[in-house]
């Protein structure tokens, strides 16, 4: 009796060619009947569950067992049956469902991975994870690259080394630039402080000649948009230290200047033209300041590439008062949650993401219209464009389920996700406007690169009720390393 499981998309002979003849045939039909039954767990280029026990066929002449084993028939009788776990009732009514709904995408995703294994073999993907990823020596430099959204397309260079005049100093500067004038650069320092502190210590500038403004609160219309020009300049310090286990306190001392001005002149209206009258706090002067600021994380990522589990639990309080003509003075606070959860099948993911800030004024000074809440990096609201929001408060909540569309070899190495994407939140003055009516919904897909050492780019459509985006990027809005003044104050923007 024979017993055959299959776990392979293609079968070779020893020599690496295909296999041919009537046993080809054979194998050929296992093949569809296998993924007729597994679709999910193979057709999405997983690895499937283990499969169940197999039955095979009626015995034939001069097979049987042995001391050594099972005596394999002759090639011209193989017979065999596979047969796969049944399904309980209640998966069986989520997942149907499920498989109906996503086929069209499933058949664009299939078609993506035979596109992704053709440029494998010509060492395509091979190069622009190398071009784009991180690099394996101390001290390397890696091309950065972007478009879409508010920024338009651009790109610039990091330069990283690890071993900055001694063990363990990681010293980082990076420059970037777009067609739409986004002009970025920033610098970075981060020591070691004994067995269980970390010293970062950054500075950067960031100038966006189209900024946008509709105004405050969650009921602004998009026919008041409206630009200006922001520039931004920043240094600070902190020192993280390891609580107990994954907890750790972070003190931060950062000085900030924010400036806004009149867009460039294919930039309009101009705020001046669409808000003649009612400019809000802080246009046309230079909001300047010092914060201090302290926060408690509880951090268990197991990885940053295609992580399964693990996550961040993060609180922050910041106390900025305003130097010099700016007399604003606020509390920020924000809490934020990140998790990976594990689903049905293996390397299949949902990441979650949820956060939420609010500004609180001291005194009568209002609080300059720069250093509001509003959907800027890294707190996208994908399907919208930067600042299409803004006021005292904000709340997004942010979901992506992923699944491996090609891997090189095995599911943890280079290779391609697919993931499913939505943003819902909006921003808030006060807590009475928290209202699902005002909620902002945008979703979409989008596919991510990844090489040996972790997340590397991605491009991702979004829709909303008001338009579509779509954005190529060298980070993302799910950010486990890249933490601190070290990498540009990307995770948390202190305002």
């Amino acid at each position: 009796m024979l017993q055959s499981t299959c776990r392979c998309r293609r079968f070779r002979t020893p020599s690496g060619a295909r296999a041919s003849g009537p046993r080809s045939l054979v194998l050929s039909v296992a093949i569809v009947a296998l993924a007729a039954t597994a679709w999910p767990g193979s057709a999405w280029g997983q690895i499937p569950r283990a499969p169940g026990d197999t039955t095979a066929g009626a015995s034939v002449p001069g097979a049987g067992a042995s001391y050594w084993g099972t005596i394999a028939p002759p090639s011209d009788s193989l017979r065999s049956t596979f047969r796969t776990p049944s399904m309980p009732l209640w998966e069986g009514v989520l997942v149907w469902p499920f498989r109906v709904i996503t086929y069209p995408l499933y058949l664009v995703s299939a078609g993506l991975g035979e596109t992704v294994e053709f440029l494998d073999e010509k060492k395509v993907v091979y190069h622009v994870s190398q071009l784009l990823g991180p690099r394996k020596g101390p001290f390397g430099v890696l091309v950065q690259v972007r478009a879409g959204g508010l920024s338009g397309f651009g790109g610039g260079l990091a330069a990283e080394h690890d071993a900055f005049f001694g063990s363990g100093n990681r010293f980082r500067i990076r420059a970037a630039t777009t067609v739409h004038g986004d002009l970025r650069t920033t610098l970075g320092l981060r020591s070691q402080a004994g067995s269980r502190g970390e010293i970062d210590v950054g500075a950067g500038f960031r100038r966006r000649r189209n900024a946008r403004y509709f105004g405050l609160g969650p009921e602004t219309q998009e026919a008041d948009e409206s630009f200006y020009q922001q520039e931004l300049a920043w240094l600070g310090a902190s020192y993280r230290h390891g609580l107990v286990g994954k907890v750790f306190l972070k003190g931060e001392v950062l000085f900030s200047t924010f400036g806004a001005g009149l867009p460039r002149e294919e930039n309009a209206p101009s705020i001046t033209q669409q808000f003649a009258g009612a400019l809000p706090p802080g246009y046309g002067t230079h909001s300047q300041g010092v914060s201090l600021s302290a926060t408690l994380s509880h951090e268990t990522p197991a990885e940053t590439g295609r992580p399964m589990r693990g996550g961040i639990r993060r609180v922050r309080a910041a106390y900025f008062r305003g130097m010099g003509n700016d007399n604003a003075a606020f509390w920020t606070y924000r809490a934020e949650l990140q998790q990976f959860v594990p689903l049905w099948y293996r390397y299949h993911a949902l990441a979650v993401r949820a956060h939420m800030s609010w500004i609180d004024p001291l005194g009568t000074d209002p609080v300059p219209f720069q250093r509001l809440m509003t959907n800027d990096d890294p707190d996208l609201m994908r399907g919208f464009r930067d600042f299409r929001w803004r006021d005292r408060g904000m709340m997004v909540f942010s979901a992506e389920y992923r699944w491996p569309l090609w891997a090189a070899t095995h599911p943890d190495r280079t290779g391609l996700d697919v993931y499913l994407l939505t943003d819902v939140g909006q921003v808030f003055g006060d807590i009475d406007q928290l209202s699902f009516d005002n909620l902002a919904v945008s979703y979409g897909a989008g596919i991510r690169l990844l090489n040996v050492r972790g997340f590397v780019l991605r491009v991702e459509f979004a829709r909303s009720n008001e338009e579509i985006v779509w954005r190529l990027r060298g980070d993302q809005i799910f950010q486990f390393a890249r933490g601190g003044l070290y990498y540009g104050r990307d995770p948390v923007p202190t305002r």
